[in-house]
This record gives structure tokens, sequence and C-alpha cells, in this order.
């Protein structure tokens, strides 16, 4: 649906017919995504895992894993890490050195999907009699979360646990849940920074916390912006975080995919996408009215205003900050802004849920509790959303009550307890979609990177100069020697253990491919320099 109010006056709307409109503005207005964000699991084995312990089995795993510490440590390279791999594990983990409340020092990775941290050693219980704490906790990451669910996520790393434990000769007693993060993407709010006014907020708010956190950030010269607010602290049973995720992910240069979800699901339209892919590879959220301005440039029918948005994006005009954004607000329209809601649950406050059995879960043994837990999401959202903390309408005298608890939620509050509470996930025909566009965006930030290194480079060792950066760049490589050959293949090793081979299998399609036999020849002695 395409919001006409706020497109009307931008210039790029009258320049464009009805179906160019609609590609590019089309989105979903006044949407919500949920999902469970981070996914945290604890596993309690049935063997002694105190210091004193005399189980064969334990003692057989705390010496392997001292091996390994004592082979990476021979390494002497900082951020190493080794292979892992038993029987039946459908790929090999990487070993590195982990330390997590002083009990887990190891940790198994699987990069982007999830990370398994044992401890060796744990504490007695408080009467001195068998422990309580486990032994294995889990993290599945966001990106496996949101490209596959929540429940296919915990199944796919369980059995990563399930076959190491099984290697030990380890049984299962439970699984239960550790940490869940509940969180709702939306695009309801055009302008939060009014509606987050602390002034309102304060009105509006109904919970227990004693205070709320807020941040803002200057938004030109004379506006500003709220993009984070927070209520109670991260250790606590519940953190609440609101903030704007689009500005997350454009500064702090990960999770690129966000914004083809986003679009998928329609909290974004093309023309968001192009304005935030233009920021994320500037890692600049000041960047978004110059992305603005760009695409004016490219797609834009004015010849004047393209000749003026030309020059501006050369260098070869001055702007300020706020004359380019009001140029840019002239031209286009506001983009479209994703804000998060975010409750961060721990364990002890997960644990006094009482959970209704939907479902006959008998059958998934020990993960019966993690099984009946997601069953009852709705509830658990519903109380959180009401109980813990939640958004009422402003008292307006003679309309409603003058109690702030008795009053009705508002409307943003309405809409995201009306959204859908199904695990949220991406079609197994799009994945590699989403998988290609992350890859594109992630090596154009890597490429530039490089490419400014090496100029940087070229101005160290000669001065400064006005060679063209295609010199720079073959200076750079003819410096290079036989020692930081042999460091770059070790750096390499080491780098492509911290990617996930699944999600990198094969060449990038439609991606620039030299022939490997290219070599750098000095054209006066004919001298290979670099083959």
């Amino acid at each position: 649906m395409i919001d006409e109010r706020y497109l009307k006056s931008s210039q790029i709307y009258s320049e464009f017919d009805e179906v160019e409109n609609c590609y590019w503005f089309d989105f979903k207005q006044r949407k919500f995504l949920h999902n469970i964000d981070t996914f945290y699991y604890s596993v309690k084995f049935a063997q002694d895992f105190t210091a004193d312990t005399e189980d064969v089995s334990v003692l057989r795993f705390r010496r392997h894993f001292e091996n390994l510490s004592r082979e990476l440590e021979k390494s002497a390279d900082y951020g190493a890490s080794l292979s892992f791999y038993v029987p039946g594990l459908p790929n090999a983990l990487n070993y590195r050195p982990f330390s997590y409340a002083g009990w887990y020092s190891i940790c198994l990775e699987c990069p982007d999907y999830f990370d398994i941290f044992l401890a060796p050693k744990v504490p007695h219980s408080s009467d001195g009699g068998a422990s309580v704490t486990c032994e294995c906790v889990v993290q599945i990451r966001s990106y496996m979360l949101w490209m596959y669910g929540v429940r296919t996520a915990y199944e796919r790393s369980y059995e990563y646990v399930e076959r190491i434990a099984e290697h030990f000769h380890f049984g299962i007693s439970f699984t239960q849940e550790n940490r869940v993060d509940y969180c709702w993407h939306s695009n309801y709010l055009r302008e939060p920074a009014k509606f987050f006014a602390p002034a309102d907020f304060y009105k509006m708010r109904v919970d227990r916390f004693k205070d709320a956190l807020i941040h803002t950030s200057k938004k030109g010269s004379d506006d500003f912006e709220i993009d984070y607010l927070a209520m109670g602290k991260r250790s606590d049973k519940v953190f609440i975080r609101i903030y704007l995720k689009s500005k997350e992910v454009v500064e702090k240069g990960y999770k690129p995919w966000f914004f083809k979800v986003w679009l998928f699901n329609g909290l974004i339209n093309r023309y968001d996408m192009y304005c935030y892919e233009y920021a994320f590879l500037k890692h600049s959220w000041q960047s978004l009215d110059m992305g603005r301005i760009s695409y004016y440039a490219e797609y834009g029918r004015d010849a004047r205003l393209l000749e003026k948005c030309r020059k501006i994006i050369n260098g070869e005009t001055d702007i300020s900050p706020d004359s380019l954004k009001k140029l840019a607000d002239m031209l286009t329209p506001a983009v479209n802004l994703v804000m998060n809601v975010e409750y961060q649950t721990m364990r002890k406050h997960s644990k006094t849920y009482e959970l209704l059995p939907f479902f006959d879960n008998s059958d998934k043994l020990t993960s019966e509790r993690i099984y009946d837990y997601l069953d009852n999401r709705k509830i658990i959202c519903d109380y959180l959303t009401s109980r813990v903390f939640r958004l009422v309408e402003p008292y307006e005298p003679g309309k409603n009550d003058s109690n702030k608890s008795r009053r009705d939620y508002c409307a943003f509050w309405k809409a995201l307890r009306r959204c859908k509470l199904t695990d949220c996930f991406v079609p197994e025909e799009e994945l590699p979609l989403v998988r290609t566009y992350a890859r594109k965006l992630n090596s154009e930030v890597v490429k530039q990177r490089a490419f400014k290194a090496a100029v940087t480079y070229g101005i160290y060792t000669r001065g400064v100069n006005d060679d063209r950066p295609f010199d720079d760049w073959m200076q750079f490589l003819c410096m290079l020697n036989d020692n930081d050959m042999e460091n770059a293949l070790r750096f390499k090793k080491k780098k492509i253990r911290q990617f996930n081979a699944d999600e990198l299998a094969d060449t990038m399609e439609n991606a620039a491919v030299r022939p490997n036999n290219l070599m750098i020849v000095d054209q006066e002695t004919g001298d290979i320099l670099l083959s």
C-alpha cells in the first residue's frame, strides 16, 4: 500500500508514474513482525562434574580439552581456534578459549548459527550435595533464529549437544530455557522522537521499573531523535529495550540480511532499502540523507536538480547537514524507520511460569520443557506486554480514567499485541537470496575498507602524492614479501573457521572472478614480482 500523504510533497513522486511509485514505495503500513531474537538454553548432564569427581567419563572429557588448550597455546596466535569433530556431528565445530560465569571455559562454535559453552567443573549445591549448575549452555544466534525459526534452530543445535554427550558417554538429564529475548520489529511510528518524548512517555507507561534510560542523538542542528530507551538492568529478571533497529544495523555494520527480511515482510519498501544500503556501506546513520540524494541522482528526471545532486555527491559543492536534509526532504520522502520493542527474560523469571500442556511433548524426552515453553509463547507474551510493561492512552479529562493503570492500551500497543506470534523464518526457496544479498553487502564493505587501506599505505610509504589509486594498489602488492604471504596464509586459515561453510559454500553469483594465473611483472627487467 502506498501512503500518498507523505509522498505527494516529494519531487520524485510527481516525476514517477503510477507503476513506478507502486514499485518503489509500496509497503505494509503499521506493520509488526515478531520473533525470538536470542535464545539460550541449558543442558544438565547426569554425571558428576564437581571438582572432586571420580567419574571416568568426566575425567576423560577434561583431559581431552586440556590437550586442545595446550595445542592452542602453542600456536601463540591470539583469537585462533581449532577444529573440533566427533563422529556423528553434521559438521566440525571451532574450539576456542572462552570464559563465562567463572565455570564455562570451553566454547564450541558453529559460526553464524550457535555456540556451545561447556563447564569442565561445576560447584556443589549450597547444602554440599550434587551440583544444580547445568554443565552446558547453548546460545542460538539471531541469524539462525530469523532464517530457520526457533524450533528448527533448537533442534539443529541440540543434535550437536546429543552427539557430543554420546561421544563422551554423558547422559542428559534435562534441558531448560536460560534466556529468551522476545522482539517486535515495526514501522508503525513515523516520528518516534515525538511518541517517546519523556513528558509523554511517562504519562503512558505502566510498569514497576524505577526509571527509564532515554538516549537521544542529534538530527541536524535544531532537532533530535530518540534512538534508545531501556527499563531495568541487563542482569534483572526482565530487561526492556525500545530502540531504532534500522539505525543499529547501519551503525554496527552487521546483520545486513535484516534489510531483506524487512523487505520480504513489508516493513520497508525498495526505496527505503536503497537508502539503508547506502548508509550501511558508509557505516554512518548520518549518510541516510546523502543516500536519498543519491537515489534522486540515479532515478530523478529534472535536469537542474540532477546536476545539483551530482555536484553534492562528487564533493564539488559544500552543503551543511541542515541544508542537505532540507534538499533530501524536498526531493524524496522520508525513510521508513524500523523500531524494535524487546523483552529480555532470564531463567530466574521464566522458571516461575506455570506452563499449560497444550500438547503432549513427553515423546520429546529431555527436551520436553523446551517444547512446553515454546508452546506457551502466546501466554508469555501476553503477560509481558500487559503485566510487566505496557503503554496506555494519555489522560484526557472526561474521556478516560485518571488512574493510569486502568486505562486502555494506546493504539501502538494494541497493534503490537495483535501481532501474530508464529515462528518467523525465511522460506527455503528464498534463503539463497538472503545469503547472496548479505554476502554482497558485506563484501562491498570489505572491498571499500581494503581500497582505502591501500591508498593510506601509499601515503605513509611515499608521502603525500598525486599517484593514481591503481598505483597505490600495485605498490602495495609489490611490497609483500614471503613472510607477509606466510602471515596472510595463517590468517586465512584462521579466518575460514570463523565463517559458516554452508552459508559460503560457493562463489557468489554474478561476482567478478579473475583467473588465478595472473602475475605482476617488472616491465623494464621482466622479473616476476608476484604470482
